[in-house]
């Protein structure tokens, strides 16, 4: 057994672990499945259901959120290609995204990155692209299993062209939201931070101790330079998870204040954090909620959604349904990041999802065989879809919606 195998084989124990149900995969199956959660920064919600069950595709509803429970709206017509699905003005592969609440948002297929407000670049790599991100400098980084060799995380300038590549413990990849600096643990158990401008990571002195499996960096908190930058990173062991902030200069502080299971974002200003609060699993009730970073004051929570994501202006927060059984979600809601009034929902089969927007964000979606990026943007009183790519067919039974794989 190589070491990537060792790996996903961890991962699904860690998984049986914190999750319900019994797991059933094959091996290509559990490093699939692993992969997948660590796009979702491995939160127990993704870890939840370790059972692949195929949800049922349902018709897209969308609603807005009333005081207590949502009116519903009429149905909206089903998204279809336009050519006016992408209403950015376009820009080179060479220029910088744009950053905070004008990022645009990309995709990944066949092979080719296709930003939604550039032109498609086809990246210098072989074997498999896990996760990807635009960086506010022009560059791209990518987490990488290259055909032969072992999991890397590589550098691009903006038409993909290699500039770097790194070894890295396979745990994925922390940025911070304006696309500044971007982190990743090494193989030595240390953490790397790459700096704007810089075309080598910054090595922390400090060796995480990872007993279940590699530490997974979280998020780069705002405002990182090369004079001070804090890294959130989620330490897995027999007993949980817990998480601490690492700096730049070694030191590392729990976060037991947050009073959190698990992290799964942080507010573009570093002021909120989202997370698990409880998790019930025998009852299968996993509830998030939304907490102050400085205090650990809960502000809201809800058995209803989680895996919540802010949107760049820290306005509004993402969320799926709270219970993932199989390799897809079958919900996501829209949410006011201070009260937690749930504004809208749409149901159907969901892959993956990213803001793309103060207002907006990408989702890959379909049924059981194709799928699709979609847009939709919030106008403070309907959600509007706009197809952007597909549907395209797979023959990948376990994971369909990885035909397309969305960046940040």
């Amino acid at each position: 057994m190589n070491e990537h195998d060792e790996q996903a084989v961890t991962e699904a124990l860690r998984i049986q672990a914190v999750g319900a149900g019994t797991p059933t995969l094959t091996l290509d199956d559990v490093r699939g499945r692993a992969r997948g959660i660590r796009r979702r920064r491995a939160s127990l919600a993704a870890a939840a259901g370790a059972g692949v069950v195929a949800a049922a595709v349902v018709p897209i509803a969308l609603l807005v959120g009333g005081d207590s429970s949502p009116d519903t709206l009429p149905p909206v017509d089903t998204p279809t290609v336009s050519d006016t699905a992408n209403p950015l003005p376009p820009v080179s592969p060479s220029d910088p995204p744009r950053a905070g609440g004008d990022r645009a948002g990309a995709w990944m297929f066949d092979g080719e990155v296709r930003p939604a407000g550039g032109t498609p670049f086809t990246p210098d790599l072989t074997g498999e692209v896990s996760s990807f991100v635009a960086l506010a400098d022009g560059r791209w980084v990518f987490t990488n299993y290259p055909e032969g060799g072992d999991y890397v995380v590589a550098l691009t300038d903006g038409t993909g062209s290699l500039l770097e590549t790194f070894e890295a413990a396979d745990s994925g990849l922390a940025v911070d939201d304006e696309g500044a600096a971007a982190s990743w643990m090494g193989t030595d158990g240390r953490l790397r931070v790459l700096l704007p401008g810089d075309d080598q990571p910054t090595v922390v002195p400090t060796e995480l101790d990872g007993r279940l499996s590699a530490p997974m960096p979280l998020e780069v908190l705002p405002g990182c330079t090369a004079q001070e930058c804090v890294v959130i990173v989620e330490v897995y062991d027999r007993d949980g998870s817990t998480q601490q902030t690492v700096s730049l200069d070694g030191s590392v502080d729990p976060l037991d204040r947050l009073g959190l299971l698990s992290i799964t974002d942080v507010s573009p200003d570093g002021a909120l954090v989202s997370g698990h609060v409880s998790v019930d699993e025998f009852g299968q009730e996993y509830c998030s909620g939304v907490v102050l970073f400085a205090t650990g004051e809960e502000l809201w929570r809800t058995c209803e959604s989680g895996s919540f994501r802010f949107s760049p202006d820290g306005r509004l927060v993402l969320g799926l349904d709270a219970y993932l059984d199989g390799p897809n979600h079958g919900l996501q809601a829209l949410f006011d990041a201070r009260t937690g009034r749930e504004l809208a929902r749409h149901e159907t089969v969901i892959y993956d999802e990213v803001w793309a927007g103060a207002d907006s964000w990408l989702s890959v979606e379909g049924g059981s065989s194709t799928s699709s990026v979609v847009r939709y943007t919030w106008d403070g009183s309907r959600l509007t879809p706009q197809v952007l790519d597909g549907p395209v067919g797979t023959d990948t039974e376990i994971e369909p919606g990885t035909a397309f794989r969305l960046g940040r």
